[in-house]
C-alpha cells in the first residue's frame, strides 16, 4: 500500500528506499537474533519501561507495514527481538 501525498518521490527512488530500509533491518535482525540476550544501547534499556515508547514502536511497525510489507516484516522481527530480550533481561536483573 502506498501512502500517496505524504512524500512525492519517484517510484524508482521509493523502491531503492524500501530496499535500503529492508536490508538495514534484515542486518539488524541477523545480528540481534543470532545472540540471545544481546546488549542493547543504554537509551533503549531506559526507554523500555515507558509505555509510550512501546506504543511508538507499534505505530512505527504499522506505518512501515503500510509502506511496504517487507519493511513491516523486518520491523516486526526487530520489535519482537527487542521486547523479548528486554523481558528476559528485566526479569533476570530484578
Amino acid at each position: 500500500m502506498k501512502i500517496k501525498g505524504l512524500l512525492k518521490v519517484s517510484d524508482t527512488l521509493e523502491n531503492y528506499m524500501k530496499i535500503i530500509v529492508t536490508a538495514f533491518f534484515l542486518g539488524w535482525n541477523v545480528i540481534e537474533g543470532a545472540v540471545f540476550e544481546n546488549e542493547y544501547p543504554r537509551l533503549f534499556v531506559q526507554l523500555y519501561p515507558i509505555a509510550a515508547w512501546r506504543l511508538l514502536l507499534l505505530i512505527a511497525l504499522i506505518v512501515g507495514a503500510m509502506w511496504d510489507s517487507f519493511v513491516g516484516i523486518m520491523l516486526a522481527f526487530t520489535a519482537f527481538f527487542y521486547v523479548m530480550d528486554m523481558e528476559v533481561t528485566m526479569d533476570k536483573w530484578r
